[in-house]
């Protein structure tokens, strides 16, 4: 009975290991193709003939397009993390803190991997399915999100005024990255990151300035 018993154990966890494996191959598919074609071309079929899986196998996992399309917001997250820590690795020559994590924003921001999950929310406002979908998602994602942040900005969000710097420069990076997409100019865009890196320095200064005075 014992020996039984630890036979359908183990059988179960292969079982469990290969659901989890073609769970994940079908994100990764998924993924690769709403960067490739974007939210339109991100149909089931063609993540069925991207992962070479049957109907009944992504419906079995991903049971409506809402879902599925709401679950590729962890692998993006996870990219989208994975390019913050090498950007922020490149840009280490920056001196100033606060530059250099407004900078890697801007930069991650214009990732296909970003911009993917930015055409998610855009599609979903006239989709009330995919956005109940995304808005679990997103919330699930979000304490690596706030760590990612966290990590970032260091110091500087502990300070006065420094919430409020991450919050504006979250926004910003999006704004940048949209107007990219339309208008492709390196010289202006550098321009606006600069302006916006004043303006965050100055916000963040004479927040410190307010303290000290009501102190």
């Amino acid at each position: 009975m014992k020996a039984d018993a630890a036979t359908s154990s183990r059988g179960s966890g292969v079982r469990r290991d290969q659901r989890d494996a073609t769970r994940a191959r079908l994100l990764e598919g998924a993924v690769s193709v709403l960067i490739e074609q974007g939210v339109a071309g991100t149909t089931t079929l063609a993540v069925q003939e991207r992962c070479d899986v049957g109907r009944g196998t992504l419906l079995h996992h991903f049971p409506t397009h809402a879902e599925l399309l709401s679950s590729t917001v962890t692998e993006l997250a996870h990219r989208n993390e994975a390019f913050v820590e090498a950007e922020a690795a490149r840009l280490r020559s920056v001196t100033d803190p606060l530059e250099r994590a407004i900078r890697v924003m801007a930069n991650v921001a214009s990732q296909p991997s970003y911009l993917a999950e930015l055409e998610l929310w855009a599609v979903s406002r006239t989709d009330e399915r995919l956005r109940a979908a995304l808005r679990t998602s997103e919330h699930g994602a979000r304490r690596d999100h706030d760590r990612v942040l966290a990590d970032l900005f260091g110091d500087i969000a502990d300070q006065p005024g420094g919430t409020t710097v991450i919050n504006l420069s979250i926004e910003f990076s999006r704004g940048l990255a949209l107007s990219g997409i339309l208008r492709r100019d390196p010289g202006k865009r550098e321009r606006l990151l600069c302006e916006w890196v004043a303006a965050a320095k100055v916000l963040v200064t004479s927040t410190l300035k307010q303290g000290a005075e009501q102190c």
